[in-house]
């Protein structure tokens, strides 16, 4: 009864995960502030994260049907100077390294943060469900 009584009085699932995402952009700006870098564009943590763990244009590009958002990020990041654009492809900047670094650093602590609020089997469970979210998108709109 209580389960059934709390769950009437949450948000829509989808509001919950939009705002929770939102949790970690909100991490990323305040560490891109903190360490004194350029604000970054929309998409731009994304795109420098990508390039940091070794994606490609290619594969950032790929990344669902943002196309024209992530070619806007790409030409922002050169103009911050977070990127080198060349003929072999994108490169990350030291200036960009710093700030693709701090992300992983922002994301890293709300990562670990959440882990030690919800326990491990609480955290277990929250990104099996998660992953469950994403293998039923996959089913709807394979790649």
């Amino acid at each position: 009864m209580y389960v059934e009584a709390m769950a009437e009085s949450l948000p829509p699932i989808a509001v919950l995960l939009k705002e929770a995402r939102d949790a970690y952009g909100a991490v990323i700006r305040r560490e891109v502030e903190r360490k004194g870098l350029t604000p970054l564009p929309p998409n731009g943590a994304f795109v420098l994260g990508a390039l940091h763990y070794g994606l490609t244009r290619r594969d950032i590009m790929h990344q669902r049907d943002q196309a024209l958002d992530k070619s806007r990020a790409l030409s922002q990041l050169c103009e911050c100077g977070y990127l080198h654009d060349e003929p072999d492809g994108l490169h990350l900047t030291a200036s960009g390294r710093e700030c693709a670094l701090a992300i992983a650093d922002a994301t890293s602590a709300l990562t670990t943060h959440l882990n030690q609020a919800l326990g491990d089997e609480g955290y277990s469970h929250f990104i099996l469900g998660l992953m469950t979210l994403i293998d039923i998108k996959e089913e709807i709109e394979p790649h």
